[in-house]
């Protein structure tokens, strides 16, 4: 007696690409500001390096 394995065939339904905009704020920043910021984040991360390597 053989048996035929029962195999459920899934149709892969189509589904839409959802795309989101994000939006920031509505100031655009200008090429300074965007220097600052830059900097600041790199800044923050040094210290958080510093921290981590000082705790090991």
């Amino acid at each position: 007696m053989s048996k035929k394995s029962s195999t459920k065939k899934t149709t892969k339904k189509a589904v839409s690409a959802v795309v989101v905009a994000t939006t920031t704020a509505d100031v655009e920043l200008s090429y300074d500001e965007m220097l600052n910021e830059l900097e600041a984040i790199v800044v923050e991360a040094d210290v958080r390096l510093a921290e981590e390597e000082a705790s090991l």
